[in-house]
């Protein structure tokens, strides 16, 4: 105990080199804890992720190529027996049309600023859906309806709409207002948001009256299929394929987008392993070269100590207890600074690997617009992007196991950064010490 003692006193003999040294190991400490941080809440978000769209399935085109998804528009027919494929519990038949204005320019020219706000103004979607169904928008969210009512049963050929809150804004749509969609007078019955620009920057239609005013009879877009629990996925996939051949592919979203959220994932647990491991090694390098410099600083004293009698575990016991003492002090602040920088610093760690993208693209008139394979590899990429940007919004917490692991990590930095110099101590011969000061 003595020398237990006697070696935490000595933490405190150069403040200066104390406080210095405590600095850099609680600057490294912090960083080890944040990457230890990210990767907890990496894999907690993606947990999330998985149980969002694990139970998904899409049937979309068969041979959908091209970031556009031109694939010919699923027949009506697809639809016949797909609710009674076992562990299905929900279908959601979906036809999505999208208009954008094209330019009319010569070589080098721009268009003008009014004419882009103009075509900002004429670009829009269209979702048509089955009334009772959610308002699942392009790219798999689903908008949350803000005034007025939803779809009922009456409406299933009815001329209403629920259009989107940026759709509404830039029209001066209310509920109870009308608007004209080739030559047919459209009724608003409510508002709905989803927040993103693409989906509120369109409307919704019942189904059979999206088809008749698109010229779209008996045609879908897409068919969202439900699972009811995530093992029985790929045997409903395996049914599905079986059910609807060639007419037809069949993706599970989690297969398709996860893969794509994976790459990412691993690119930020790469990004979190190295600066862990490096983060550590700063810190113990840190600690073993303080260490070295404060033995060979106290070699008479060691020689002393030595000739009065101290045994081999007497000197590394003293030595490994001041390193231990640096190492835990080193951690504390670092948790302290991890409280208040932790999250701004894990912010700049993951953005670099998060790139979300966005879609591109655009249409004829309307009536020429992206039809058939709308619910092919665009929607695939903008839920994968929709996910991806998830990880870069992460929160990054400290618990309780953050903790103890952060105190353990600096256990063992400080007793190896104590030992392994405290080694170089026990070759030193008191006749020699004392002889040459």
């Amino acid at each position: 105990m003595h020398n237990l003692r006697r070696g935490l006193r000595n933490i405190w003999r150069s403040k200066v080199r104390t406080v210095t040294v405590t600095i850099l190991v609680a600057l490294s400490i912090c960083l080890a804890i944040t990457m230890m941080a990210i990767s907890v809440a990496v894999d907690e978000q993606v947990a999330t992720m998985e149980a969002s769209v694990g139970t998904a399935i899409e049937i979309r085109p068969a041979g959908t190529v091209g970031a556009l998804g031109r694939g010919e528009p699923l027949s009506m027919s697809i639809l016949a027996g797909l609710d009674a494929v076992p562990n299905v519990v929900a279908v959601a038949p979906t036809l999505v049309y999208q208009h954008m204005s094209r330019f009319s320019l010569g070589m080098g020219q721009r268009p003008s600023e009014a004419a882009l706000e103009e075509a900002m103004r004429e670009r829009f979607a269209i979702f048509g859906i089955i009334p009772g169904q959610e308002l699942r928008v392009f790219g798999g969210g689903v908008s949350a309806l803000k005034e007025g009512r939803t779809f009922n049963e009456d409406d299933d050929t009815r001329l209403v709409a629920i259009v989107g809150a940026t759709y509404a804004e830039m029209r001066s749509l209310p509920v109870g207002g009308t608007f004209v969609l080739n030559e047919e007078t459209i009724e608003v019955i409510g508002i709905a948001e989803a927040g993103t620009r693409f989906a509120d920057q369109g409307f919704f239609l019942p189904l059979s009256t999206a088809q008749r005013i698109l010229d779209m009879e008996g045609q879908l877009s897409q068919v969202h299929i439900t699972v009811n629990t995530l093992p029985n996925v790929d045997q409903a996939v395996a049914d599905l394929k079986a059910m609807v051949g060639d007419t037809a592919d069949v993706v599970s979203q989690k297969d398709a987008l996860l893969t794509r959220v994976g790459e990412t994932m691993n690119m930020v647990r790469g990004t979190t392993s190295t600066g862990l491991w490096v983060s550590l090694g700063m810190g113990g390098m840190v600690i073993f070269f303080t260490m070295m410099l404060i033995i060979r600083e106290r070699q008479r004293e060691i020689g002393i100590l030595k000739a009065l009698g101290s045994g081999n575990g007497d000197l590394v016991l003293g030595f490994a207890a001041e390193a231990l003492g640096i190492a835990i002090l080193g951690a504390v602040l670092g948790l302290i600074l991890f409280t208040t920088a932790g999250q701004e610093l894990a912010t700049r760690v993951i953005m670099p690997n998060v790139t979300a993208e966005s879609p591109s693209g655009g249409s004829g008139p309307l009536g020429r617009g992206m039809m058939g394979g709308m619910g092919g590899q665009m929607i695939q990429a903008l839920q994968g992007g929709q996910l991806i940007s998830q990880l870069g919004s992460i929160t990054v917490l400290l618990s309780l196991s953050l903790v103890m692991r952060t105190l353990a990590a600096a256990a063992v930095l400080g007793m190896l950064g104590g030992i392994l110099p405290a080694l170089y101590a026990l070759r030193l011969k008191p006749a020699e010490v004392l002889r040459h000061d």
